[in-house]
This record gives C-alpha cells, sequence and structure tokens, in this order.
C-alpha cells in the first residue's frame, strides 16, 4: 500500500514532463524571436547575473573585512593582557639592594602627620614609586605575594573613587594616578573615562576647600562639604552634585546680570567648566542626566571642547552612535591640537571604530595609531610594577580607615587652595 502511495517512478516522470514542456515553450519562443531581440535578452541575463556577482564579492569582502577586524582587536588585546600577566607573574626582585619594596606602615597608617611636620621626613610618600621609599625593618617587609593573587577582577570606576581621593592627598601626579586606575579597572572604561574622573574629583576637592560653596543659597538646606567628600569617596556623587548644581545655578544667574563683554564671556567659561564636571560626576551612574548637564556646557560654552567629548562618550554609552560622531567631529574641528591632546587622542580613539565599520581601514588605523601613541606617551596603559602594587594593595587595605584624616588633610593642603582651576 506504501509503494503505491509513494511511487517515485510516477513523481519522476512527471516532473521529466514538465521540464520538456517548458523547454519546448522556451524554444518555440526563443525561435520566433528576432535576432536583435534574442541579443537584448541574453545581454539582460549577462547584466543580471553580473550584478548578482558583484553584490555576492561586495557581500564576502564585508564579511572578510569584519572577521579581520575582529581579530585585530583581539589580537591587540591579548597582547596587552599578556603584557600584564607577565609582569604581574614576574616574582624577581628589584636588582637595585636600595629598591627592596619595604613600607614604613606607620606613615601610611597616619597619614595627617603628613601635612603637620613641614620637614621633608614628615613629607607624603613619594609615588614615584622608587626614588623615596621609606625605610622599613626587615620584619615589617612585605611578603613576597603569590602570582595567583595579582589576577584579581576588575573594579568598576565608582568603586575606585576612594583611591583617587587617597593618591590626589598623597600629592601623586595625575599619570600616575590614571595608570594606578586603570590597572584596577582593567579596561571596563575608556582610558579618557579614567583621567575626566580623575580631573573632576580634583575640580570639585577644589571647590570644596576654596569655600566655593559656602553661602550659595541661606534659603535652602546644602550638605556640607566635607560630607559631600565623605560620601563621594564611598562612591556616592549624589551630595557633590547638588552642591555643584547650586553653584551652577549661581553663577548662571551671575552672569546673566552682566554687561556683555569679555568679562561675561569668562564667566560663561567658567559656568561652563562647573556643568562639565558635574557632567563627569553624574556620569558614574547617570547616563541621561550627565548628557543633559554636557549640552548645558556646550550651551554655555560652544567651544567647551572637553564637553564635547565627554558628550560623545555619553552617547555611545546610550547607543547613539550618530550623535557620538557627531560630537566627535565637533572635538576634532575646533580643538586646537597643542592644546587639546588628551580629547583629541579620545576623539580618534572612538571615530577609528566607527571608520573601521565603514571599511575605511587606513583612516580607522591611523586614528588608532594617533590615539594609541598619546596614550603611551602619558603611561596610562603601562602596567604596574610588583612594588607599585605592593603599595597600591597597602594603601586600600588602610583607605577607608583613614578616609576622614584624607579629608581633613584636603582641607589643609596649600596645593588645593592655591593650585585652582577656575
Amino acid at each position: 500500500m506504501m509503494d503505491q502511495i509513494f511511487d517515485f517512478s510516477q513523481i519522476f516522470r512527471y516532473a521529466a514532463a514538465k521540464l520538456e514542456a517548458i523547454h519546448l515553450s522556451v524554444g518555440s519562443y526563443l525561435s520566433g524571436l528576432s535576432s536583435a531581440k534574442t541579443a537584448a535578452l541574453i545581454l539582460f541575463l549577462m547584466t543580471l547575473i553580473l550584478v548578482l556577482c558583484l553584490v555576492l564579492v561586495w557581500y564576502v569582502k564585508s564579511i572578510v573585512a569584519s572577521i579581520q577586524r575582529e581579530r585585530m582587536l583581539e589580537r591587540e588585546y591579548r597582547s596587552k593582557l599578556d603584557n600584564r600577566l607577565n609582569k604581574r607573574l614576574a616574582l624577581e626582585d628589584d636588582t637595585d639592594p636600595s629598591n627592596d619594596g619595604s613600607l614604613n606602615k606607620n606613615e601610611l597608617d597616619q597619614p595627617g602627620k603628613r601635612r603637620r611636620k613641614p620637614d621633608k621626613k614628615a613629607l607624603p610618600l613619594d609615588f614615584d614609586w622608587k626614588k623615596n621609599a621609606a625605610a622599613a625593618k626587615k620584619e615589617d617587609k612585605i611578603p613576597v605575594p603569590d602570582a595567583f593573587q595579582y589576577q584579581f577582577k576588575p573594579q568598576k570606576l565608582i568603586t575606585l573613587t576612594g583611591l583617587i581621593m587617597d593618591m590626589l592627598e598623597r600629592s601623586v601626579d595625575e599619570p600616575k594616578i590614571a595608570q594606578t586606575i586603570m590597572y584596577k579597572n582593567q579596561h571596563l572604561n575608556s582610558e579618557d573615562d579614567v583621567i575626566q574622573t580623575i580631573t573632576a574629583i580634583k575640580f570639585f576637592i577644589y571647590l570644596c576647600v576654596s569655600g566655593r560653596f559656602q553661602n550659595l543659597n541661606p534659603h535652602k538646606a546644602l550638605p556640607q562639604e566635607d560630607a559631600a567628600l565623605y560620601h563621594l569617596a564611598n562612591g556616592d556623587s549624589s551630595l557633590a552634585l547638588v552642591l555643584t548644581e547650586e553653584l551652577i545655578d549661581r553663577k548662571i544667574a551671575a552672569v546673566k546680570a552682566m554687561v556683555a563683554g569679555r568679562e561675561q564671556d569668562k564667566a560663561w567659561c567658567e559656568a561652563s567648566n562647573c556643568a562639565t564636571i558635574f557632567g563627569s560626576l553624574a556620569a558614574f551612574s547617570h547616563n541621561r542626566l550627565a548628557i543633559s548637564a554636557f549640552e548645558l556646557a556646550i550651551e554655555m560654552n560652544p567651544r567647551n571642547v572637553t564637553a564635547w567629548g565627554r558628550l560623545g562618550d555619553m552617547y555611545l554609552r546610550e547607543d547613539m552612535q550618530e550623535k557620538a560622531v557627531w560630537a566627535y567631529s565637533n572635538v576634532l574641528n575646533i580643538a586646537d591640537e597643542g592644546i587639546y591632546t588628551q580629547q583629541i587622542a579620545n576623539a580618534n580613539k572612538m571615530m577609528a571604530s566607527y571608520y573601521s565599520e565603514l571599511g575605511s581601514r587606513d583612516i580607522a588605523a591611523n586614528m588608532l595609531k594617533s590615539a594609541n601613541t598619546f596614550y603611551d606617551s602619558i603611561g596610562i596603559n603601562r602596567p604596574l610594577t610588583e612594588q607599585e602594587v605592593k603599595i597600591v594593595d597597602l594603601i586600600e587595605t588602610k583607605q577607608f580607615e583613614n578616609i576622614e584624616k584624607i579629608i581633613d588633610n584636603l582641607f589643609a593642603s596649600k596645593n588645593f587652595r592655591q593650585g585652582g582651576y577656575l
């Protein structure tokens, strides 16, 4: 019964008959055509086949280019990762006997003493990491840790604000802070994210210790500066945002009352800088709020290069690629190469990905090379040495115990009072 139902010989004969009928009909149609029409039909079919072949070639090339780009980025990432792992796994001691990696724990336990004594012995620990390492007894020497202890989980930028403030209080230079934070962050954030976060925190500390938030609005209950710094050290920027927003409102009101001219333009630039710092502090957890702040900064000063770059970063976080390209293009168009090298490097790096997706690999490679040249020059992606890792780990163990003393030292620091930004 099944053989009768599924008789394949009948199916084949039926298909052969249909094909023969089609062949005869096509043959009769072509025989009835004139030579000119036949040639035109053949040319049409050849053109259609050529177009299909071109589409197929373009599709294959786009796939190959995408694979090559992914492999290039993967090789670059693995190369950087291998460099870090090689540094972490290197357990040989420094050949310089004076650089044995020992630390004076008492000096780190009591950071307040560093500001109260003007003599050289009381200066903060020099984070040139090698030049002025404090001497310690042999029993206090930090033991060499196991290599696997260096393979830690990357930390989010918001969890590293306390370490940034601690290192700022110790007068560590900003490139070294950026290198340390990038090491702890393991590229969860971009180089510019890290640099701009350090700048924003340093700017906010200056505003606090220089009294810029005092008597802002007597009719409104505002948080104290030390409380805002304490919360910021613990990864909470909400109080800092409240104070900065009030300062921006006051500056805008004052600028509007000024007579148009150079002084008013300068005041607009200062207000724009404050809005940029507000945006960088808001970027920890509120992308949309940060976007609004950077847009306000640009409205007050359309040539605020930093605000344009940070706006592009926030657009990318919110998957607004076209707007991000627009913002980065403005950075490249208006930035002075001799002044805004950092912002140009960030824009080049982000735009390289865009041009790579378009298939402009030469342009993308040149932009990425330019960006990496700048970041290599400041050493932000350079792995920390074993001794530096030990120092940072020791600082972090005492960081939250000493945060109140650190804040007190920041208010007493002349560096922040005299080295302002506004």
